[in-house]
């Protein structure tokens, strides 16, 4: 197995367990009211919305949630460079190769979007915020989200593909 294989099946497995574990952590943090659990502060994107979502959160698990997330970013920033830049060798097509050159500095693009959400989000939780620090939180995450679909169905193709051509 190559090192790059083995690092991108390492980063995948880190981030698989950063997801059980925040999802655990974050149990309480979805209720009726808030059925996408953290999603509903990433999304709050007005002092209305925001003030809803945490009259019904416990304030230290929102903050324990996003902190481990700091931990999740790593992690899957990690993934997503090393399965982009697994992807883009296998293609032969210059433009193919050089979309997954572009994957990849993106991939870190989203971890810092994610991280400046992270530092707005609880910023927020803790009162200080303004209606321009929410919609930049809410951007932040959309494009992040944005990113992330993205380099999935970069290297979703990449591996259909693969597996068409070896049929």
């Amino acid at each position: 197995m190559k090192q790059s294989s083995v690092y991108l099946l390492l980063s995948a497995l880190f981030s698989l367990i950063l997801i059980f574990v925040l999802r655990w952590q974050g149990k309480e943090l979805i209720t009726a009211l808030t059925p996408n659990g953290i999603l509903a502060l990433e999304f709050a994107n007005t002092p209305e919305k925001l003030a809803t979502v945490l009259s019904i959160w416990n304030k230290q698990a929102v903050q324990n949630n996003i902190l481990l997330d700091f931990l999740f970013v790593i992690a899957y920033t990690a993934f997503f460079i090393f399965g982009v830049a697994n992807s883009a060798v296998q293609w032969t097509n210059r433009f193919m190769q050089q979309l997954g050159a572009t994957g990849i500095r993106m991939a870190f693009l989203a971890g810092i979007l994610d991280v400046v959400e992270n530092i707005l989000m609880l910023q927020s939780i803790n009162g200080y915020y303004s209606l321009w620090s929410l919609q930049l939180t809410w951007y932040c995450a959309a494009i992040k989200f944005g990113i992330v679909i993205l380099l999935l169905l970069f290297m979703l193709l990449t591996t259909m593909r693969r597996l068409f051509k070896r049929n």
